[in-house]
């Protein structure tokens, strides 16, 4: 029961209430108040909202005239009940039968005419739109039925399948509950990322609920009896359109997008941006973004008579989150890596005037004012950002205290930056400038072959490009009131230069201390030849005064953090954290064979070393082995030679040791000087040695001269 309250006679205490489960509207009927109260009191009974058809709420201009004139038919003739309480409340509480009677007569209708627009108005919410045609409840009556429903001998009933009869072919049969609700399941299988073409999953779909397991029985032993699936009777199967209709139901077309793109390209390239980029932020420095990307251009060779192509640069942008301002650029055809978003970086936080200078664009400061630092940097998960280096960052106390990474893929997050490559692109790159074209014409040259701007060149026009954007694109996104109320103007440059002298506070940092953040920072190790890094030896003289070398001798070894630039292998840096003093540590002469390197060259080379180190560790212990076996047989053979010689049974020291090694000493020294005497005599050894002795008026008259006598 669904009692619907269309009237409150407080006076009698009664409710006038129509049945809502009625299929044909009925006069409303009459309750006792306390009763209702009394079964609303015992949960009997519970008190609910009534939602009523949305179309009763439009306007004259949306309906029909048709339907306008019906309804203001039937609200003329019952208007005099509808208006006057007196007589509605007669109607309700009381015998009708003379108020209806005065209604037909007054308006030359029948009297079910008048009945049912009575009682209809009631039902549909006592509205004047009440008494409109109920043309919007067509079709929402009908239900589907539960199953397909077969006939006596097993084909399916198609008496009352809607739509046109088939002409050509076996008809398709209804869709039932059934078909809708296996379609549900199906659409869970759907695999994401894929094109999907509907033809093929309808296919895909018959395959698994509109077909039939068959299992041959009583088949030969040497036949294999296999069951296996088979499509049913297209008199069993719905059709394609109705598939497509009921899954078109269930998976909506942004549902549709999702699955074919993917969640993160649908996030990305598909949901919709309710937000703003600088939502939460004070004013300018308070986040920048850093990005990478190739230039749509190729960059002429200067150093050759023949047109040359140097490649695709990469373009490196630093932008201000809260004014779109470009506040950084760095232009390089290395990377990305850490170098060069470094030098981005150092871009940012330093001065123009200078910068600009390098490449022939004289400017004021006032022009590009951008020479703070930030509090906050967003960027990608390139290989270039990784934890070490954003962390070197944060360590370096310039500023910088909050590091955000965005999700992989996910370019919209730093949607400002993103932008800007776009537009600059656009506005500093032409088609004559060796532009890489997205429709490539195979009847033109590459656009390597019409490379124009050399590096510098390019420098300047993307520079100029930049002051432009800063200077006149409209920034409207990002205003405040107090922006309003002073009148600022619209572009990025204008809300740069107020945000700054109201709204933030920028200190001023050394170049020096901005290079050092930026740099790389990475684990040495102190060891007592110095600071060993990456294979190389480091130190300087007033890093040696701390005593770190000298304890790591004594102690054991120690490492600290240190930071270098791959540019050279000449120089280290190390930061005591205690006092805060920079020590610049220099290559020691242990590692001279490795200075004014890149380390790039140098890592290449040191792994090539230790390949030779390899090689000759594993020739070394061939020769080892080697040697180790000789020694063995020759100590062999010089055992069995002295097995017929004396010995003595003595353990003590032997005598005559000092006597014996003495004539062995006289023996040697002969012999080295008869050799010295060769060498300086052109070799004539004996006659040299006879003439001496002939001359010789000290020596002994009767000694003999001394011959050489050989032994064994």
């Amino acid at each position: 029961m669904e009692l619907l309250i269309v009237h409150v006679n407080d006076a009698t205490e009664q409710i006038a209430v129509s049945d809502l489960l009625d299929q044909i509207p009925r006069r409303p009927k009459v309750l006792n108040a306390l009763y209702v109260a009394e079964m609303l009191r015992t949960c009997a009974w519970r008190m609910e909202s009534h939602d009523l058809p949305q179309e009763l709420f439009a306007i004259d201009e949306s309906i029909s005239e048709k339907h306008l004139i019906k309804r203001d038919k039937a609200w003329m003739a019952i208007s005099p009940l509808i208006e006057d309480d007196e007589i509605l409340c007669n109607y309700l509480y009381g015998p009708v039968e003379g108020i209806v009677a005065e209604l037909v007569e007054s308006s030359g209708t029948s009297k079910k005419f008048i009945t049912g627009s009575i009682n209809r108005y009631f039902v549909m919410g006592g509205i004047k739109n009440s008494l409109l045609p109920q043309y919007f409840f067509c079709g929402k009556q009908f239900s589907l039925r539960e199953a397909p429903e077969s006939l006596v001998d097993g084909a399916i009933n198609l008496a009352s399948k809607p739509g046109r009869e088939t002409k050509y072919g076996n008809p398709f049969r209804q869709v039932t509950q059934l078909d809708v609700d296996n379609i549900r399941k199906f659409s869970t299988k759907i695999r994401n990322g894929q094109q999907v073409v509907l033809e093929d999953i309808y296919k895909e779909f018959c395959g698994s609920y509109l077909s039939t397991v068959i299992k041959p029985k009583e088949a030969p032993d040497e036949d294999i009896a296999e069951p296996f699936r088979m499509v049913l009777d297209r008199r069993n199967l719905i059709s394609s359109r109705a598939f497509k209709r009921q899954l078109n139901k269930i998976i909506s077309r942004l549902d549709w997008i999702r699955k074919r793109v993917g969640q993160k390209n649908y996030e990305r390239d598909h949901a919709g941006k309710t937000g703003v980029a600088h939502k939460g932020l004070r004013g300018p420095t308070s986040r920048y973004e850093i990005d990478s990307t190739v230039a749509d251009i190729y960059i002429r060779y200067p150093f050759s008579n023949e047109l040359l192509s140097i490649g695709r640069p990469i373009i490196y942008f630093v932008i201000d989150t809260v004014t779109g301002m470009i506040v950084g650029v760095h232009v390089c055809f290395h990377g990305p890596d850490w170098h060069g978003a470094g030098q981005a970086l150092l871009n940012a936080f330093t001065e123009k005037v200078a910068f600009c200078k390098q490449f022939g664009v004289d400017i004021e400061e006032a022009d590009w004012p951008c020479h703070h630092v930030c509090r906050e940097l967003t960027g990608d998960r390139g290989t270039e950002n990784s934890d070490k280096n954003l962390s070197s960052l944060v360590k370096g106390l310039i500023g910088v205290s909050i590091v955000n990474l965005n999700a992989y893929h996910r370019g919209d997050c730093k949607g400002t930056v993103e932008k800007t490559f776009d537009t600059a692109q656009k506005r500093a790159i032409t088609y004559e400038a060796g532009r890489v074209e997205k429709v490539y014409r195979y009847e033109d040259k590459h656009a390597s072959r019409r490379a124009l701007y050399t590096y510098d060149e390019f420098m300047k026009i993307l520079i100029k490009t930049i002051l432009v954007s800063n200077n006149t694109s409209e920034r409207i996104n990002g205003r405040t009131f107090e922006m309003e109320r002073d009148d600022v103007a619209f572009t990025s440059r204008d809300a740069w230069v107020y945000g700054l002298s109201n709204m933030m506070i920028t200190p001023t940092i050394s170049r020096d201390r901005l290079i050092f953040a930026l740099l790389p920072e990475v684990k040495g190790t102190i060891r007592a030849q110095g600071v060993f890094f990456r294979g190389l030896f480091y130190s300087s003289d007033k890093f040696e005064k701390l005593k770190k070398i000298d304890e790591a001798k004594n102690f054991g070894r120690k490492q600290i953090a240190v930071r270098y630039t791959d540019c050279s292998t000449n120089h280290i840096w190390y930061r005591d954290d205690e006092t805060r003093v920079l020590y610049q540590l220099n290559l020691t002469d242990r590692s001279e064979a490795y200075k004014n390197q890149l380390w790039a060259s140098v890592m290449h080379r040191l792994e090539i070393v230790k390949g030779q180190l390899a090689l000759l560790s594993e020739k070394r212990f061939t020769a080892e082995v080697i040697n180790f076996m000789d020694l063995s047989r020759g100590e062999e053979q010089l055992k069995r030679n002295l097995k017929g010689l004396k010995k003595t049974k003595a353990k003590g020291i032997a005598a005559g040791i000092k006597e014996r090694g003495a004539v062995e000493g006289i023996v040697q020294k002969h012999q080295d000087g008869k050799n010295m005497i060769a060498a300086l005599s052109g070799g004539n050894t004996k006659t040299e040695m006879t003439q001496s002795a002939a001359t010789n008026t000290w020596v002994d008259p009767t000694s003999v001269p001394y011959e050489e006598v050989y032994h064994g």
